[in-house]
């Protein structure tokens, strides 16, 4: 079929064959990662040399034991979910904490690179999570290129390495390593690699729990490729025996979250544990979207101004440009795109955390990656380019200094 070799810019630009080549897009990737990674090293080390703050709390219950020195330009990320993550890596799980919450796809790399860094989980961890970005940016680079061409796939590579809360992309998160299997299971299902689809969909979900939403994703581009099909003429048995294997692989990230349940039944007999953690030691129970919205507006209004409570008001900020971002793409681009963007979205607000309704979800639009197009084409115009540099170049350092310099959960 043509969506193998081209797609029609929807910006007005011509059609254009893809790039077989993966060198433009590593090689530009590679630039834009370099510099952030150096600016998050230097924010770093700056950070930590004009704070005294104590350190988080470990899944230990002790308190994070910091000094001061370069050393922080490397090592001040590591702190909350990391910590969790890394213990993880050298422990396994366990019923007497709350480590069932965190999905093992992350842990398990972490662990299998530390034996090529003799040991040190810590080392492998951000070895993991910057390899997996790098990587999802060349994926992203080449998707972009084939749904709106070239210079709006390197504005949305760059646009997506400063958002406000990147950080999290190169730090010891899981982010980049779901970024990277999401964007690698729509790239795949839309060059009709639907096997491999399913595959990275399944890493996916064994890596973050509201991958669950590429099965419909993945479902909705086979239902289209088929209409497309038949549009062209294809043979109806053909149609129905295609369609049939594209739904097979639609469900195969299934299998991602499944595993990981049924561990639990078999190694401690209960598989509803990771949920019940969920619920129970941190704090998060099912809210309908709506309401999660609501009370995070409220919250925003009411404390904008009071002293140590401005993160209710940056998480409602984030969350309305997040949902502005997603409408925008339901409306315009294919709805494999709008079914993962606004599905996601519905996702991660169902989970509210009682105190602080929109806790970390800012942190999880980052794997919303066509969030970003909308951006990108936008910023063809002359000074929204730059506009859209300055102010997300400063959002991330001002929000990346005050994760650094202070014990806000995130």
């Amino acid at each position: 079929m043509t969506a193998r070799t081209a797609t029609e810019h929807r910006d007005g630009a011509p059609a254009v064959r893809a790039d077989r080549s993966w060198w433009p897009a590593l090689r530009y990737c590679a630039i834009v990662y370099l510099v952030v990674r150096i600016g998050l090293w230097a924010l770093a080390a700056a950070a930590w040399g004009l704070t005294d703050e104590p350190g988080s709390i470990t899944p230990n219950r002790t308190t994070q034991v910091l000094t001061n020195g370069w050393h922080n330009a490397f090592t001040g990320w590591y702190k909350w979910d990391a910590l969790w993550f890394v213990q993880i890596a050298q422990h396994g799980y366990s019923q007497q904490n709350a480590s069932a919450a965190f999905f093992p796809g992350y842990p398990l790399l972490i662990r299998a690179v530390g034996y090529l860094c003799f040991g040190h989980l810590v080392i492998a961890a951000y070895v993991v999570s910057n390899a997996a970005l790098l990587a999802a940016l060349v994926v992203l680079y080449r998707l972009t290129c084939r749904e709106h061409g070239a210079e709006t796939a390197r504005r949305a590579v760059l646009y997506l390495a400063i958002f406000p809360t990147a950080f999290f992309l190169f730090d010891a998160y899981s982010e980049a390593l779901f970024l990277l299997c999401a964007v690698a299971a729509l790239s795949f299902a839309r060059s009709g690699r639907w096997m491999w689809a399913g595959i990275a969909g399944a890493a996916a979900t064994f890596t973050r729990s509201f991958g669950v939403v590429l099965v419909l994703a993945l479902a909705v581009e086979a239902v289209q490729q088929a209409l497309e099909e038949r549009r062209a003429g294809a043979p109806g048995q053909h149609l129905r025996t295609t369609l049939v294997g594209r739904l097979g692989c639609s469900l195969l990230p299934l299998a991602g979250v499944g595993s990981y349940l049924l561990y639990w039944q078999l190694r401690f007999h209960d598989w509803y544990t990771p949920i019940r953690v969920e619920n129970t030691n941190w704090d998060r129970s099912f809210s309908p979207p709506w309401l999660t919205l609501w009370r995070g507006l409220d919250l925003a209004w009411r404390y904008a101004f009071v002293g140590d409570t401005g993160w209710l008001t940056f998480d409602f900020l984030m969350v309305a440009l997040g949902l502005l971002l997603a409408i925008w793409v339901a409306a315009r681009e294919r709805p494999v795109y709008a079914v993962y963007t606004l599905g996601t979205i519905v996702f991660f607000l169902s989970e509210a955390w009682s105190g602080r309704p929109l806790t970390s979800d800012p942190r999880y639009l980052l794997s919303l990656f066509p969030l970003v197009w909308p951006l990108a084409r936008w910023g063809r115009r002359a000074g929204v380019h730059e506009a859209i540099v300055a102010l997300s170049a400063a959002s991330l350092a001002i929000v990346g200094w005050v994760f650094l310099a202070t014990n806000l959960i995130y």
